[in-house]
């Protein structure tokens, strides 16, 4: 009796558990196959899309440009965070659960959530999420070093995070239309890294080499081996960079392997490495500061996505001079927890910053941020029926000295600011984050987006 009420019992939650579980698409190509927990076949596709082109990048990088898997490598894509944080509880003991995308060794395996959470509608008009097509390139590149290196557990950290940036982004980027600037998640690490070097925290490239940087916080360390594996990367440092891989790739590991590796790689990088890489730094000019995601360009606009417990903003580096600024194009909220658009400007180097809201099915809020006190002034709203859900509107937000003028449409409403704008006007896009409990965040598209001084022929935000 008590082997039946197990066996039962065993039977019971097995079925339980094919009822509660979201159905797996799986699409297989030359070099991966994926599995899309949840989703539909359109997102297994998409998301085969871009793990395929990762292979022979890796693969070239190594220098074993005919190297084949054995067989199509794992990737996982999991439609909801939840469905992510279960299978990364199953896999390490939720070691990943921050990141949203990782790789179980053992099982040569990689595992991504869609990023940011989105409505199955925002899905269906923009496809997957710039985010999660970077990440599925990122995490596809560890199990492709894995599968051509099997001493791929003791692989310089400066190299991982490296290569994997730089793969993710490089496939990222070739997805997008004609036109696109530059990811806001690269340039976000450029001006992350010139901000250690203006604040004499630059980590020599010795200590990068030697994965000494420990001291830096979570994020610069990723933002300090992306730019300096880029810097490796660009054509005068390339054949020197093949040589190093070579050498990673070739020695059998073991105690002496970090030692062997940091050898190689500075013989063959040779002397003069540290003012070349300060140097480079220099010379960057990254067009985004990107403080909490997702902004991603698409030919001549964004889509702009925030996660549900923060609002996504993103700030241009380049401001406007003149003391007046005028930002315009069209723009189009999608379904979701929260349905708010941000238009930024006129940020101080205290913090503080005006907001243009832009909410669907309600209307557009003017507000002055202090950040001294972390408190929002209403500056005034106006009603517009004009400006649904789904659907695109016309915008213009345009400031002069303590005068904003947003118009909507054929609606227009008149502001007086509390301070006037300084000289150079910096701007930026934002997306709202939803109430307490909301599965989603702000889902957004910013259309034909054209910047300039007010009262001036604007510039197209490129």
């Amino acid at each position: 009796m008590l082997q039946k009420f197990v066996l039962s019992a065993f039977l019971s939650v097995a079925l339980l558990a094919q009822q509660t579980a979201p159905p797996v698409h799986e699409k297989a190509g030359a070099f991966f196959v994926v599995h899309c927990h949840g989703g539909d076949e359109a997102m297994a596709t998409r998301a085969l899309a871009a793990v395929e082109p990762v292979w022979p990048l890796v693969a070239a990088a190594f220098g074993t440009p005919e190297a084949k898997p054995k067989r199509p490598l794992a990737v996982h894509l999991y439609r909801t965070i939840a469905d992510y944080a279960a299978a990364d509880r199953e896999l390490t003991n939720g070691k990943f659960q921050r990141n949203l995308a990782m790789t179980h060794w053992d099982s040569n395996s990689a595992h991504v959530a869609v990023q940011p959470p989105c409505s199955d509608e925002t899905l269906r008009a923009i496809g997957v999420p710039g985010l999660t097509l970077e990440m599925l390139a990122w995490e596809a590149c560890h199990v492709a070093r894995a599968e051509l290196a099997p001493n791929f557990r003791q692989h310089p950290m400066w190299l991982v995070d490296g290569l994997g940036s730089s793969t993710g982004r490089q496939v990222h980027a070739s997805s997008l239309p004609a036109g696109s600037g530059a990811l806001p998640t690269l340039t976000t690490d450029f001006v992350r890294v010139q901000g250690l070097q203006r604040q004499k925290q630059m980590p020599p490239a010795s200590a990068i080499l030697a994965d000494r940087i420990d001291d830096l916080e979570f994020l610069e360390r990723y933002a300090v081996r992306a730019v300096f594996f880029r810097f490796l990367a660009a054509s005068a440092n390339a054949p020197k960079l093949g040589k190093v891989l070579a050498t990673v790739r070739s020695k059998g590991g073991g105690d002496g392997y970090a030692g062997e590796v940091l050898a190689a790689a500075k013989a063959a990088l040779g002397s003069g490495l540290d003012a070349a890489f300060v140097k480079f730094v220099e010379q960057q000019k990254p067009e985004w500061y990107e403080v909490f995601r997702s902004l991603v360009p698409v030919g001549k606009g964004y889509c702009q996505i925030a996660f549900p417990d923060r609002n996504a903003l993103a700030w241009r580096q380049e401001p406007v001079r003149g003391g007046g600024i005028r930002i315009a194009g069209r723009l189009r909220i999608l379904p979701g927890d929260a349905r708010q658009l941000n238009v930024l400007f006129g940020k101080t180097e205290a913090g503080d910053f005006y907001s243009v809201a832009f909410v669907a099915d309600s209307g557009i809020t003017a507000f002055a941020f202090r950040a001294a006190d972390d408190s929002w002034q209403r500056l005034g709203d106006g009603n517009a029926p004009a400006l649904r859900l789904g659907y695109e509107s016309t915008f213009v937000v345009e400031a002069k000295g303590d005068s904003l003028r947003v118009t909507l449409d054929a609606q227009h409403w008149d502001f007086k600011l509390p301070r006037a704008l300084p000289d150079a006007v910096v701007w930026g896009l934002g997306a709202q984050a939803g109430r307490d409990g909301a599965t989603t965040g702000t889902a957004g598209l910013w259309l034909d987006v054209t910047v300039g001084p007010a009262g001036a022929a604007a510039k197209r935000a490129r």
